[in-house]
């Protein structure tokens, strides 16, 4: 198991002076197969966590500088490992398609945040979580800034604003935590079998820095700002790792929250109250968007704030349901993402109204367009169904009706979804300037088979 785990979080990385000095017309070869190896070891690595359970025991770790750099598996952390390599190996395909320019630098980047993202689910100490968030964050503005639509210098500069703001609160408490509990540690599993000593005055501190760090990053009303804009300019691939993985770096770290400071439990009413105002507000905004990724956009900041529900909940069914949730989201977010990418592709643009009759030209895409519809809002046989059956069991039982309201939440959203469904792809005359490639079609089938058999054998990630 521990040169497996080494395994896929090195190759990403190591794929990168490859993609230095190959000949351009292989990028996007070396990038595939980097993603879909690191996929396939991490279902072996699932393989192996169902036949024995010496998968999710000891970390592995190395002496460097003086910190320990260790990365350890557990069920938590293979889920979120599952769903980084299902959303990096989706978005590796078709490359051509959407990034039209300098792809050698594009998948530089694109590998960067790969081997980042999973170094961070995987890392048994706080600070080198912090610092693989760093790689992840600063190679995420880049993708945004060089490879973007027109506005897309703006909502780079917004999206790096916001996430200093949220590095330097992360960075603060992490500081605070190793000052603070005896022994100094970094160390994730000794922080949170010692939290308790840490005095609750400055527990207080540590959550309220580490709160508005990660809602910051979910993204949590009303700090939210940032992320419409972000996923309205950057390019189709950018919008699938940024909602699909990035946004679950917050999801974790107030999972992490909730087991290490004591604390936590004694907010956890109010978390779920911000949280459930959050869904139902971005819903809201969202009936009133006329693109069609920023429509997608809010409608991610919805399904994020169900899954902080859950986490609040405190409850083993919660977690779990927060961390299938966040698999879900994932999953059927890059599916939305994906066919408007390909949308704009077609037409020219993603404004709704200007959108009509996909169904007529582009049966397949209007198809799979259903299909993350039905993911997102939670339809039997998907991940999203299991996720907010789990969630939603958790949250009636600890707040009773506060959890009515994500719970009408999720029934406006699907109700907007599905109005979308009738305007753009079922109503009116089909008029394209493009074409369509196989590939984002096999992307899109690849990432509806995953939701569909997590959603029917949910024990495969979850006990």
């Amino acid at each position: 198991m521990f040169p497996l785990l080494f395994f896929i979080i090195l190759i990403p990385f190591l794929s990168i002076p490859i993609l230095l000095v190959i000949p351009a017309y292989l990028i996007k070869k070396v990038q595939s197969v980097s993603a879909i190896l690191v996929l396939l070891l991490s279902f072996l690595l699932l393989y192996g966590s169902l036949t024995s359970q010496s998968y999710l025991t000891a970390p592995i770790s190395l002496n460097y500088l003086g910190f320990n750099v260790g990365f350890s598996l557990t069920q938590n952390t293979l889920i979120l490992e599952i769903m980084a390599a299902i959303v990096f190996a989706a978005s590796s395909i078709g490359i051509d398609y959407f990034i039209k320019d300098n792809k050698r630098t594009y998948a530089i980047l694109f590998a960067l945040i790969e081997g980042s993202s999973i170094a961070l689910f995987l890392s048994s100490s706080l600070l080198f979580l912090y610092v693989f968030w760093e790689i992840a964050e600063f190679s995420m503005f880049f993708i945004i800034y060089l490879y973007g639509a027109s506005n897309r210098r703006y909502a780079a500069i917004k999206f790096i604003l916001y996430s200093i703001i949220s590095s330097l609160l992360l960075l603060v408490a992490i500081l605070f935590i190793y000052i603070n509990i005896t022994p100094n540690t970094f160390s994730i599993s000794q922080i949170i079998a010692t939290a308790s000593t840490i005095p609750p005055t400055t527990q207080l501190i540590i959550l309220i820095l580490l709160l508005v760090s990660f809602m910051i990053k979910i993204p949590i009303f009303p700090f939210h700002n940032w992320l419409p804009d972000a996923h309205t300019q950057a390019p189709t691939q950018g919008s699938m790792i940024l909602a699909g993985v990035l946004l679950k770096f917050g999801g974790y770290g107030l999972i992490l929250t909730s087991f290490m400071l004591p604390i936590f439990k004694n907010y956890e009413i109010y978390l779920a109250a911000i949280f459930s105002l959050s869904a139902l507000y971005s819903v809201f905004v969202a009936m009133r968007q006329s693109n069609l990724k920023r429509t997608i956009a809010y409608s991610s900041i919805t399904d994020m704030a169900i899954v902080s529900i859950g986490i609040a909940s405190g409850s083993i069914l919660g977690v779990n349901g927060a961390l299938y949730g966040m698999l879900g989201h994932a999953i059927a977010i890059s599916m939305l993402f994906l066919v408007a990418g390909t949308l704009k592709e077609l037409y020219g643009t993603l404004d709704i109204s200007a959108l009509k009759g996909v169904i007529k030209n582009f049966h397949a895409l209007a198809y799979l367009f259903i299909a993350a519809t039905f993911a997102t809002v939670g339809i039997p046989l998907t991940v999203g169904f299991i996720a907010d059956l789990l969630i939603f069991t958790a949250a009636f039982t600890t707040f009773g009706a506060i959890a009515l309201i994500p719970l009408l939440s999720v029934i406006l959203l699907g109700a907007l979804l599905f109005w979308i469904i009738e305007r753009v792809f079922l109503s009116g005359r089909s008029v394209q300037t493009g074409y369509l490639v196989n590939s984002v079609l096999y992307s899109e089938i690849f990432l509806l088979a995953i939701t569909i058999i997590f959603g029917i054998m949910p024990s495969l990630l979850i006990h």
